[in-house]
């Protein structure tokens, strides 16, 4: 069993197509198929069930699919490894986050690339569940995100800080000039909201349980910079976090009323007992760097 025929199951478990698989890996589809079918010889079992031009995998595939993602990523830290220790300033950084952590992001990378300039950063945008399926399966080294209300899987968590939620709209909306805003008003008023999956959502449907509130949802939408390109008419308003838009001068912040204080946590987020790259620390150090005058 070689490690390159493990990657080739991972990819062609992914796409369930050996014609595209083959492709992102820039090899022949004979080669892969070949790869393919010597290590599920080895292993005396169909790891795929050749249908037509797809592949779906067995039982016996998805069972094996956890431990080749294993061995592929501990060879992966054993090579980091050794590129620490030779103190190489080299090497790739794969950082998810959330669309509304990005710029404080942006703020962290433009220190870190100054400081590291040979390292090669690829960014992903994406919601908080998506984002931390990537890191279970190994494809990200770490995820700037708020803490989901149900955490599936096992992480390393950095607290970074809190953000409280407020009622979100622009100066133009009638609602731009109150102070404070009562759950009742709220439920009355029409809103835009982050969609499913994104942890400030979770976060307000538990206070809708919570509170038996009914909100009035006219739009969701996967993209925090375009909900606050829609405020801009002043017809909506949204529910979002300070951080999301603290770099917003014509939106208006108002506080929800409400006994306890609403509000979600920021975090690093690690794969759990996988070595962590010099490189990954190195940007953790920049992150709290940028957050500290503002963390409260």
């Amino acid at each position: 069993m070689e490690l390159r025929q493990l990657k080739y199951f991972e990819k062609a478990y992914e796409y369930q197509n050996f014609s595209e698989a083959s492709r992102l890996l820039f090899i022949s589809q004979s080669t892969l198929s070949q790869q393919i079918k010597q290590l599920e010889e080895e292993l005396d079992i169909l790891l795929f069930d050749r249908i037509g031009k797809r592949v779906v995998p067995t039982e016996a595939g998805k069972a094996f699919l956890p431990y080749a993602r294993k061995a592929i990523q501990d060879a992966e830290s054993g090579k980091q490894i050794i590129k620490d220790l030779k103190g190489l300033e080299t090497g790739e950084l794969h950082i998810g986050a959330t669309y509304s952590l990005s710029t404080l992001l942006t703020d962290a990378l433009m220190a870190f690339t100054q400081a590291h300039p040979k390292i090669k950063i690829n960014i992903t945008f994406a919601t908080s569940d998506e984002l931390l399926a990537q890191l279970a399966e190994g494809r990200m080294d770490c995820v700037l995100s708020f803490l989901p209300e149900k955490l599936d899987g096992n992480f390393d968590t950095l607290p970074l800080f809190s953000s409280g939620l407020y009622f979100i709209a622009h100066r133009s909306h009638p609602l731009a000039s109150i102070s404070s805003i009562t759950l009742n008003k709220l439920s009355q008023t029409p809103l835009i909201l982050p969609a499913r999956g994104f942890a400030t959502r979770q976060k307000i449907e538990e206070i809708c349980i919570n509170k038996k509130l009914h909100l009035h949802i006219g739009m969701e939408v996967n993209d925090v910079q375009t909900i606050i390109r829609l405020l801009e008419g002043g017809k909506w308003a949204t529910i979002l976090t300070e951080a999301a838009v603290h770099e917003e001068p014509d939106l208006v912040k108002i506080p929800i009323l409400s006994v306890e204080r609403l509000a979600t946590q920021g975090f690093l987020f690690w794969p759990q007992g996988v070595y962590r790259k010099k490189s990954t620390l190195a940007f953790a150090k920049f992150l709290q760097q940028v957050i500290a005058p503002h963390k409260h």
